[in-house]
């Protein structure tokens, strides 16, 4: 083979159909809204639309097949290609790839039905303060400081920081704080199980998860009704989205109701909540990937939210929280009182969310 064969096959692997992949080697493969979980590989899951993978427990993900198969099931980059295509690569004329190679077996192996290992949970180390995190929470995103002590006296938000070395252009080695934001998972008990992350630079975003971070979500329950329970949940693509949506909420009628972050488009908690009898609203982002996600899973859209975010024009609601608290004297489109934010068909049933006026 030579290398003009070598990189066309190589490419041909990348591009393999990763869901066709699993199906057909005998994998156990449950749908979730727009994405596909591998059960044998615990929180590794696929969305076919765009071919794109992520791994939830090391939070890594990508559009590479070859990546999937190599840095989540184990394989060596020469069988993950043979896996992927079916063909073997023998012998390759370059100087990174010489040799024969034959493939360990003629067929996909047999999924490994064993219990996954369950990686330990490492949460980032708490930085000594929180003032990188207070400025770009207030500075970047125009997120009020008291939501942010709220969650900070909660337990549910804190800074990590930790030094990083990097060579520059000129070969300088130089080393760095790297701060983010550690929103905390914490299960029903109160215990810790997971963190979603958000850094704190504004030139360049970083979301993940912390490592060990399993089928979790963050939650916050500023009003915990009187009989302990929770009745409604609105979920979010991210923490951030969370709290601009809570600026604008009226806390005196959020009394048994949760805000919740999948930390992307991840149905398993809400789907969860749901079975427990608890109604699930959405307040995801105002994209083809978020109108999917309510379709497939059957998740309703308040009237408040479609008024709010859909029909002016905003993508999410911290770009709606950014946009009026730079234009104060700005004026919507529509001109008429704001709407209860998550309005109900029966205004007779339990007290919704509603848009504050602080901010006119």
């Amino acid at each position: 083979m030579n290398n003009d064969e070598f990189k066309q096959l190589s490419a041909a692997a990348r591009r393999a159909n990763l869901l066709d992949y699993f199906q057909n080697s005998g994998y156990t493969v449950e749908k979730k809204g727009a994405e596909y979980y591998i059960k044998e590989f615990s929180g590794l899951c696929v969305n076919p639309d765009r071919n794109l993978w992520f791994h939830h427990y090391s939070g890594k993900g990508g559009s590479s097949s070859i990546d999937c198969l190599v840095q989540v099931l184990g394989r060596d980059f020469k069988q993950a290609v043979f896996e992927l295509t079916g063909k073997d690569i023998t012998t390759v004329r370059s100087k990174e790839h010489t040799g024969e190679y034959k493939p360990q077996y003629t067929a996909p192996p047999k999924p490994d039905h064993s219990a996954p290992e369950k990686r330990e949970l490492q949460m980032p180390e708490q930085s000594k303060n929180m003032r990188q995190l207070f400025a770009y929470m207030c500075q970047s995103r125009k997120i009020p400081a008291p939501i942010i002590e709220e969650l900070v006296h909660a337990g549910l938000l804190y800074q990590s920081e930790r030094m990083v070395t990097a060579t520059t252009a000129t070969g300088e080695s130089k080393t760095y704080r790297n701060a983010n934001a550690v929103f905390v998972h914490k299960d029903a008990a109160g215990k810790v199980v997971g963190g979603e992350i958000q850094g704190l630079n504004s030139f360049k975003r970083y979301k993940g998860i912390a490592t060990g971070t399993g089928e979790s979500a963050f939650i916050f329950h500023p009003v915990p009704a009187k009989d302990g329970k929770i009745h409604r949940a609105y979920i979010f693509e991210s923490a951030i989205d969370l709290m601009s949506f809570y600026k604008f909420c009226d806390k005196k009628k959020m009394s048994g109701a949760v805000l919740v972050s999948m930390a992307g488009l991840k149905p398993t908690i809400p789907l969860k909540l749901q079975a427990e009898g608890v109604e699930i609203f959405s307040c995801v982002d105002n994209d083809d990937a978020g109108r999917r996600f309510e379709k497939e899973n059957g998740f309703v859209r308040p009237k408040g939210v479609i008024e709010q975010l859909d029909k002016q024009g905003f993508k999410d609601w911290n770009e709606l929280l950014v946009f009026k608290s730079s234009n104060l004297d700005a004026h919507l489109e529509r001109q008429q009182p704001e709407p209860e934010l998550l309005e109900r068909t029966n205004q007779n049933e339990r007290p919704n969310l509603a848009l504050s006026r602080r901010m006119r």
